[in-house]
């Protein structure tokens, strides 16, 4: 206790991050903004999604051909290169087809656009929008541990990441 390793006041007591009350106005700033962009993305992909959901993913279209049959198989190329060129025009594992010769029906890919388009759905059922939120559930979020039931929504870990914009009816 004497000497050189003792401890100082501020150190003895009271937590070590302090976290103000309330937000400040360029946290409000960027947290309207990182909604927004949310909202924008989720309007983005909704758009996406219905166009690729009325176009090929859920009918197949009778005139599309494999890829492997995009290479010709009488060339005089060696087998390595044609392998090469075949995997070329393969779209990547999981990502939708660009062009139209090689949108093949695939169910997997089909359930998961469709699985996708209800999530999306859901999100736009259930979550509002920046602009139809009030200001208290824009920066405040429900607690029932707390004094009025609200705390600032920065005391929610992982905040900036984690969407925060329902509470319960009458809070």
């Amino acid at each position: 206790m004497f000497g050189a390793f003792k401890p100082s006041a501020p150190l003895s007591v009271g937590l070590l991050w302090k976290i103000p009350w309330r937000l400040s106005a360029p946290q409000k700033l960027r947290h309207r903004r990182r909604m927004r962009r949310v909202d924008n993305i989720v309007s983005v992909l909704d758009t996406a999604l219905q166009r690729h959901a009325g176009s090929s993913a859920v009918r197949p279209n009778p005139q599309s051909t494999s890829p492997d049959a995009l290479t010709p198989a009488s060339s005089s190329k060696s087998t390595t290169t044609q392998a090469s060129t075949s995997r070329a025009k393969r779209p990547a594992p999981g990502s939708f087809p660009t062009s139209p010769a090689t949108t093949v029906s695939n169910p997997s890919l089909s359930a998961r656009a469709l699985g996708t388009i209800k999530l999306v759905e859901r999100w736009k059922a259930e979550m509002p929008t920046e602009r139809e939120m009030l200001p208290k559930d824009k920066y405040t979020m429900f607690d029932r541990k707390a004094k009025g039931y609200r705390k600032g929504v920065h005391k929610l870990p992982k905040w900036t990441r984690v969407s925060q914009r329902v509470n319960p009816p009458g809070f």
